[in-house]
């Protein structure tokens, strides 16, 4: 069967970085979370709260399991509103943040540092999703998008989040995340460094290939 992975309707970070990310053997498609919310923040919601919604694009394409390419959702929804949403689906999903915080876990990292391109009010709402989580956050940063719709994002280049990605390497976390599947960031990862920086769309992309290969559709 087929992997699948939903990306926000305007987001053209995510397939081209998973083409990279994913091995090239590894059979997948892409469909696109669309809401006609004007706001950012309900809009992100509103992805999340349509995902069955969202799977009716693949018809009867039978899939093994679906990525939910949007971490902000998760840090505006409570989790027990996420799992009974999963729930109800008939394909197992992975939400983008759940994939993160595995492998946050995988290597042991308790003390993060935080880079995204978010939005003030996403940006805290993804801090306290992680201190949730238990974890430390040494250090966090925005990477300013200049707007408060975080469509805005769409527009970044890499290079715009380099002094960022240094401030919390310098902080020495034991991993650095750059959150967020829209902000282009494989110029910057590291997964094997030392602390590693790891982004959403890396996270994602090793889950869903660890669900498929395992067969673990729980």
């Amino acid at each position: 069967m087929t992997a699948a992975v939903l990306t926000p309707m305007a987001n053209p970070t995510v397939e081209a970085e998973l083409r990279r990310l994913l091995p090239v053997e590894f059979a997948w498609v892409a469909g696109r979370l669309v809401s006609a919310e004007p706001d950012p923040m309900r809009r992100l919601v509103a992805y999340a709260e349509g995902v069955a919604q969202s799977l009716a694009q693949f018809d009867t394409l039978p899939l093994s399991v679906v990525g939910f390419a949007c971490t902000g959702s998760s840090y505006l929804i409570e989790p027990a509103r996420l799992d009974a949403i999963a729930a109800a689906l008939p394909v197992p999903v992975i939400w983008a943040a759940d994939a993160i915080r595995d492998r946050l876990a995988q290597i042991g990292a308790r003390r993060i540092a935080i880079v995204s391109p978010y939005p003030a009010a996403l940006h805290i709402a993804g801090l306290n999703y992680w201190r949730g989580m238990d974890l430390a956050i040494v250090h966090e940063e925005r990477v300013e998008i200049g707007s408060l719709d975080t469509r805005a994002i769409y527009a970044l280049v890499p290079s715009q989040a380099i002094a960022a990605v240094r401030n919390a390497v310098a902080a020495k976390p034991d991993a650095v995340l750059l959150s967020g599947t829209g902000m282009p960031t494989l110029d910057l990862l590291a997964p094997g460094g030392n602390p590693p920086i790891l982004s959403s769309n890396l996270c994602l992309a090793d889950a869903l290939v660890r669900a498929v290969r395992s067969g673990d559709r729980s």
